[in-house]
């Protein structure tokens, strides 16, 4: 099994902490993470962050992380089987989507419950 060897951080990041996901790509299942400081950073979490904040930032960035993900993957050598590990540069490179919160801000709701 090949890892994400496209950032030296990645492992080191994946072992700090992070949200577990999956992406669909055709008939396979990929597992992934978003590392913490990617969630902290799309939302422009106050640190030290809570669990359920970065919980609310993963489910907020959803599309974006997806989006990130399959990009990630497309870069991957053929038969790349995970986990891909989602960093902070991962969702500054995805580009605008209509509909998706942008990266980086917070809305009203998520800053008065953090």
């Amino acid at each position: 099994m090949l890892t994400d060897v496209g950032s030296p951080a990645a492992a080191e990041t994946a072992a700090l902490g992070s949200t577990r996901f999956e992406i669909r790509d055709h008939t396979r299942r990929i597992s992934c993470v978003v590392a913490d400081e990617a969630l902290e950073a799309a939302s422009n979490l106050p640190l030290p962050s809570t669990t359920m904040s970065r919980q609310r930032s993963f489910n907020r960035f959803r599309t974006l992380i997806d989006v990130a993900a399959r990009l990630k993957l497309s870069r991957m050598p053929g038969g790349f089987t995970g986990p891909l590990t989602i960093l902070p540069d991962d969702l500054r490179h995805v580009p605008d989507l209509e509909g998706a919160p942008q990266f980086g801000t917070m809305s009203w709701a998520m800053r008065r419950a953090s």
